[in-house]
C-alpha cells in the first residue's frame, strides 16, 4: 500500500473474488457493516460502500458519483478495428445526463408493468415447452436446461433479435461480463490469459457484426418490437432519440442482463425454497406467494452484486473520505443485509413485511429498467413448475461454482431432480 493510502480504512479478509465470497457474501458483508461500512479494497484500488442509507445516497448523487465507470479488458491489436470506441464507454449502466435520460426515456414506458404483462402467456409457454423436454426424466441441469432458457427466449423475443442465434446470446454474456472491468484514473484491468481475451474478443467481433446488421434491417423494415421502438423514438427536435451505434450497444447489454440475471434469480429461488421446508410447503400449496419469493430472494441474494461509480469530488461517507477520482464499489446487496432496515436480515421470511424495499435493482436514475419484467417472468415460470413438478428440489451434496463477477452473479450449474410422472418411459 501506498503511504497516500495507508490511512484508508481496510477490511481484513475481503476477497470478492474468492469462494467463500461468492457462494455467501452475507458474513463478510455484516462484518463490514458493523466495523467499516465504507472501505478501501487495494488490489482494485477501489471503495466499497455497504450500508442501505449510504448505497442510496450515492446512487441519488451522480453528479458525486459518476457512471462512467465500466472499462473493458483491451481486445488484441488485430481485433481492435472492428471494435468501436464506444463499445463500453456507451453502455447503459455507463452513461450521466444528458445521455442516459434521454436513452431511458426513449424505451421506458415498454417496460411499465402494464406493457409487460402481456409477456405472461408467452412466459407460460416457453415454460412448459422446456418442462416438456425434461419432466420425465427426473434430473436436470436446473440452469441450463430450465432458468437460463426460459430469460433468453423471454428478453429475445422482447427485442426481436433472430431466435435461431439463442446459442450465441448466452455465450455473447458470458463474453461481455467476462471483458467488462471496473475503470479509473488508476486504469483498472484483471487477469486474463492471452488465449482467453483473444477468444472471446474475436465472438464479441462477431457479436458486433450481427447486431449491426440486425439494426440496420430493422431500420428498414420496423416491427413491433423494442428494437424497432428504439430506433423510431424521436427527441424533442424531431431526430432520432438514441444514436444508432448506442442501439447495438444497448441490444447486447439488454440481451446479457435480460437472460443472465433472471436466470440467476430463479435458481436461487429454488435454493432458497429448498433450505427453509415449511415456507416451500407454503409455497407449494399456495402458489402466490410467489411474488413473495421473488421479492425475499432478491433481497438476500440479488443477481447484481453491485455497480461501479467514479467520484468526481472529495466526499465523506460512512466515517472515510474518499478522494476525488476514486473508483467506488456500490455493493447493492449490502443493502438487503442492513440490520437498520432489515432486521434478522441474514434469514429468509417470505413473510418479512418489507422485502421488496431491497437494493437489487439497485437505486435512482440507473434502477434497473428491466425489474418488472424480471418479477414477471421468475414468478409465472415458477407458477408453471410448481404446477408440473410440484417435488422439484435442489439436488443434495453439489459443489456450487459461481463465476468471479463483480457485477453479476452467475451459476451456470445446479442439479435439480424429482420423482418422474407414473407414465414416464
Amino acid at each position: 500500500m501506498s503511504a497516500d493510502t495507508a490511512s484508508f480504512p481496510i477490511l481484513e479478509g475481503f476477497d470478492p473474488f474468492g469462494a467463500d465470497f461468492l457462494n455467501d457474501p452475507g458474513p463478510t458483508i455484516k462484518r463490514a457493516q458493523a466495523t467499516k461500512p465504507v472501505f478501501y479494497y487495494p488490489p482494485l484500488r477501489m471503495w466499497v460502500i455497504t450500508s442501505y442509507d449510504d448505497i442510496c445516497r450515492a446512487a441519488r448523487d451522480w453528479e458525486t458519483f459518476s457512471s462512467k465507470a465500466a472499462g473493458m479488458v483491451p481486445p488484441p491489436d488485430d481485433i481492435k478495428p472492428r471494435i468501436p470506441d464506444s463499445f463500453v464507454a456507451e453502455h447503459f449502466i455507463s452513461l450521466d445526463p444528458p445521455e442516459h435520460t434521454a436513452d431511458r426515456t426513449a424505451v421506458a414506458r415498454n417496460f411499465l408493468p402494464r406493457e409487460l404483462q402481456k409477456q405472461e402467456p408467452n412466459i407460460r409457454r416457453i415454460a412448459n415447452q422446456l418442462i416438456d423436454r425434461f419432466i420425465h426424466q427426473g434430473a436436470c441441469d436446473f440452469m441450463q436446461e430450465f432458468c437460463y432458457p426460459v430469460s433468453l427466449n423471454v428478453i429475445i423475443g422482447l427485442l426481436g433479435v433472430p431466435p435461431e442465434r439463442a446459442d450465441d446470446y448466452r455465450i455473447w454474456t458470458e463474453d461481455l461480463f467476462s471483458i467488462l472491468v471496473p475503470k479509473s484514473k488508476d486504469a483498472v484491468t484483471k487477469p486474463m490469459s492471452e488465449v482467453e481475451r483473444r477468444e472471446r474478443w474475436t465472438r464479441l467481433a462477431a457479436c458486433q457484426d450481427f447486431l449491426e446488421k440486425y439494426v440496420a434491417e430493422r431500420a428498414r423494415c420496423p416491427a413491433s418490437d423494442l428494437t424497432s421502438v428504439m430506433l423510431q423514438a424521436k427527441n424533442s427536435s424531431g431526430h432520432q432519440a438514441i444514436p444508432t451505434h448506442r442501439i447495438v450497444r444497448q441490444l447486447h447489454e439488454l440481451v446479457a442482463a435480460g437472460n443472465d440475471t433472471t436466470a440467476n434469480l430463479m435458481g436461487q429461488m429454488l435454493m432458497y425454497l429448498g433450505e427453509n421446508p415449511a415456507q416451500d410447503a407454503e409455497v407449494r400449496a399456495n402458489p402466490s406467494l410467489l411474488a413473495d419469493v421473488v421479492e425475499e430472494t432478491l433481497r438476500l441474494r440479488g443477481t447484481s452484486p453491485g455497480l461501479f461509480r467514479i467520484a468526481t469530488r472529495d466526499v465523506e461517507m460512512g466515517g472515510a473520505t474518499i478522494p476525488e477520482g476514486s473508483l467506488v464499489w456500490l455493493l447493492f446487496i449490502g443493502g438487503g443485509l442492513d440490520e437498520s432496515h432489515f432486521p434478522d436480515s441474514e434469514k429468509w421470511d417470505i413473510h418479512r413485511p418489507n422485502k421488496e424495499k431491497h437494493l437489487a435493482f439497485g437505486y435512482g436514475r440507473h434502477a434497473c429498467l428491466g425489474s418488472p419484467l424480471a418479477r414477471l417472468e421468475a414468478r409465472v415460470a415458477f407458477e408453471e413448475l410448481l404446477k408440473r413438478i410440484p417435488d422439484i428440489r435442489v439436488k443434495p451434496g453439489q459443489t456450487l461454482e459461481y463465476l468471479p463477477n463483480l457485477t453479476v452473479t452467475t451459476l451456470n450449474h445446479l442439479q435439480a431432480e424429482w420423482t418422474p410422472p407414473a407414465n414416464s418411459a
